[in-house]
């Protein structure tokens, strides 16, 4: 589990760096690349039509990427969940809502903002990895049923 959530946040990191180092050299290039095209077209148009031209030919690229991403994620995306993993969820919720933790309880009575990002962190994971979603149904499954047991021997 923590060699999970350590790659998970190692690949969080290796995203966000990469994302800040695409990003501005992107807008740099399709930059460079408008100006280029402007002062192609210029030759042969009025600038005002060449201006014109570049700007149909920037909405063109953009649609066409739209388009592109919207094919590869229609081709990505997952089933959707099943009954059994909504009653999984429903049972999770209510049996957290009956046998919270005392320490628990109170930690997220004492620090509500705290709580909140772990709970978001938490439900981004599991949104976005099945394998961590299955991860932590497979920790409750086993909780609950080691708490199961412990309440039998109790009685």
């Amino acid at each position: 589990m923590i060699s999970m959530v350590g790659k998970l946040k190692q690949r969080a990191e290796t995203g966000v760096l990469a994302t800040a180092l695409v990003i501005p050299l992107a807008l740099c290039v399709f930059a460079f690349l408008g100006v280029a095209g402007y002062f192609t077209f210029r030759e042969s148009l009025p600038p005002n039509l060449a201006a014109l031209v570049t700007a149909a030919c920037g909405i063109v690229l953009i649609a066409l990427v739209l388009i592109g991403a919207k094919l590869a994620n229609r081709t990505r995306s997952t089933p959707p969940p099943s009954q059994s993993d909504f009653e999984l969820g429903e049972e999770l919720e209510s049996y957290l809502r009956e046998h919270a933790d005392p320490v628990l309880s109170d930690w997220v009575r004492d620090h509500p903002d705290r709580a909140a990002l772990v709970s978001l962190a938490l439900g981004v994971a599991a949104g976005y990895s099945g394998r961590f979603r299955s991860v932590l149904m497979d920790m409750y499954a086993r909780y609950s049923e080691t708490e199961r047991a412990r309440r039998d021997r109790t009685r």
